[in-house]
């Protein structure tokens, strides 16, 4: 099975609610995109690790999700 891979097209910074928002998107369906929140302010040299920690958070979370 071939690997599965996300590309970070953007990350938003909110100042008046201080946080930030990375969106990733499949690479092999472009369709399909998530937005995940990151630390406030987080610079580009971290932006990498901090979307892997959030997907990470959020497979751990979907995990004991039901969906309505």
């Amino acid at each position: 099975m071939a690997s599965k891979s996300v590309t970070i097209v953007a990350v938003t910074h909110d100042l008046l609610r201080q946080r930030s928002i990375v969106t990733l998107v499949w690479d092999d369906d472009p369709e399909k995109r998530i937005a995940l929140p990151v630390s406030f302010g987080c610079d580009l040299s971290k932006v990498k690790s901090e979307a892997e920690k959030a997907m990470r958070d959020f497979a751990a979370e979907a995990q004991a999700l039901t969906v309505k």
